[in-house]
């Protein structure tokens, strides 16, 4: 089964994130493209997602229309709209422009980070895209726990 590719409305940024941080295909859309949001997550195969209660005005095929207000509830409520939740592949895309990370050498990431990362950690990750650099530094382990806590809200072991 192929995984879901979700396009969030601008009103669902923190969700897009999220789905990002878990290793989903999530795009945001763009600012004034409200009236082609649908249009668009059709044409990309992708399933639309938004908090809007009217979305029903809007041409192209029925989005999930989220209810609930946290992140974590909202991931809940759209998978149970999309048949369950596909399995998590947490820290596999950049969060900030969806593209799957690739491993950086230590030796490369070392210019382009602060001195002390470079020094205390051997394991970088880079976007092809943004170009952004990430390590399992504090900030991972804190992330690492939301991803623990979005599994058990799921469910999942």
């Amino acid at each position: 089964m192929e995984r879901p590719r979700f396009l969030c409305d601008r009103m669902l940024g923190r969700l897009c994130r999220k789905l990002r941080l878990l290793g989903f295909d999530a795009a945001l859309n763009g600012e004034g493209e409200a009236g082609r949001f649908l249009l668009r997550a059709a044409r990309e195969g992708r399933i639309a997602v938004t908090a809007a209660r009217r979305a029903d005005d809007r041409p192209g095929p029925a989005p999930v229309v989220l209810r609930t207000a946290g992140a974590v509830e909202q991931l809940a409520e759209l998978f149970a709209a999309i048949g369950g939740a596909p399995s998590l592949e947490p820290f596999t895309r950049c969060i900030e422009c969806n593209e799957f990370l690739v491993e950086e050498p230590a030796a490369a990431a070392a210019g382009r980070v602060p001195p002390l990362v470079a020094k205390r950690f051997d394991r970088f990750h880079r976007c092809p895209a943004c170009d952004r650099i990430y390590w399992e530094g504090s900030h991972f382990e804190a992330m690492t726990r939301e991803v623990e806590r979005i599994r058990r809200a799921l469910g999942e072991q």
